[in-house]
C-alpha cells in the first residue's frame, strides 16, 4: 500500500508542477481565493489529500491519515483557524498547508514520512540541492520578511532573516537567491537584491553594496 501511494504521487507531480503550486499559493495570498490554489494542489496530490466536510485530510507515506478540522478547536471566541492545502511536494517530502486565522495566517510544512509539523512564514522556495529554502512575505498587518532555512534532521534551522516585506525570486546557486524587498509599505516594484552566503554567513547585497539586515 505504501509503495502504491508513493508511485501515484511521484507520477503525478513533476518538478515543474511543484514550482507552479508554490507560485499559485503566493498569488492566492495577494488576490486569488485560497480555494483556487487548493484545488490545484488537491488534484495533483490525488489519493494523498482530500477535503471533506470542513476538514483537510493528508495521507502520510505509510498510509495513515492526518486530519485538520476547521471546526471544534475549543476557542469559539477567537474563531477556529482554517486549513488549506497549498502544495504537495513529494520531491522534498512535504505537504505545504496554509493556516488562516481571523486576523492573520501562517504556513505549516508537514513531513510526508511522519506528519511532523514545522511553522514557517511563507511557501518554501528550495535551493537547487534541496538543502535550504527561502521564504518571503508581504503582510502589512502582521509584518513581512525574508528568511533562509536550512533543513536539518528532524527540524528546520532559520539561518538568516530580514524584516522588510519581500517577494521571493529565483535561486542563482545553492548560496545565492534573488529577492525583492520593500523599504516600507509594499507599493510599486520592490528593490532587487540578492541574499548570498559567504562562508557561514548570509548577506543582503544590492549590486556591489552589502546592506544591513533588519532583524
Amino acid at each position: 500500500m505504501r509503495e502504491l501511494f508513493l508511485a501515484l504521487a511521484l507520477a503525478a507531480v513533476s518538478p515543474q508542477s511543484e514550482t507552479a503550486q508554490i507560485d499559485k499559493a503566493e498569488a492566492a495570498l495577494k488576490s486569488a481565493p485560497v480555494d483556487t490554489a487548493e484545488k490545484t494542489a488537491l488534484a495533483l496530490a490525488g489519493p494523498r489529500a482530500a477535503r471533506k466536510k470542513g476538514a483537510l485530510t493528508l495521507v502520510l507515506d505509510d498510509g495513515k491519515p492526518l486530519t485538520f478540522s476547521d471546526t471544534g478547536c475549543g476557542h469559539e471566541e477567537e474563531g477556529c483557524p482554517t486549513y488549506h492545502l497549498s502544495a504537495f511536494l513529494p520531491s522534498h517530502g512535504v505537504f505545504v498547508v496554509l493556516k488562516v486565522y481571523e486576523d492573520g495566517y501562517g504556513f505549516l510544512l508537514i513531513e510526508t514520512a511522519n506528519g511532523k509539523q514545522h511553522e514557517v512564514d511563507g511557501p518554501p522556495h528550495y535551493s537547487p540541492d534541496g538543502q535550504r529554502f527561502v521564504t518571503c512575505r508581504v503582510d502589512e498587518m502582521n509584518g513581512g520578511g525574508t528568511a533562509i532555512w536550512r533543513i536539518a534532521p528532524g527540524r528546520y534551522v532559520r539561518e538568516w532573516q530580514d524584516e522588510r516585506q519581500s517577494e521571493c525570486g529565483v535561486w542563482k546557486s545553492n548560496g545565492e537567491v534573488a529577492v525583492g524587498i520593500y523599504d516600507d509599505v509594499p507599493s510599486g516594484k520592490p528593490h532587487s537584491v540578492t541574499v548570498a552566503r559567504t562562508g557561514e554567513r548570509w548577506q543582503l547585497r544590492q549590486g556591489a553594496d552589502v546592506l544591513k539586515a533588519r532583524p
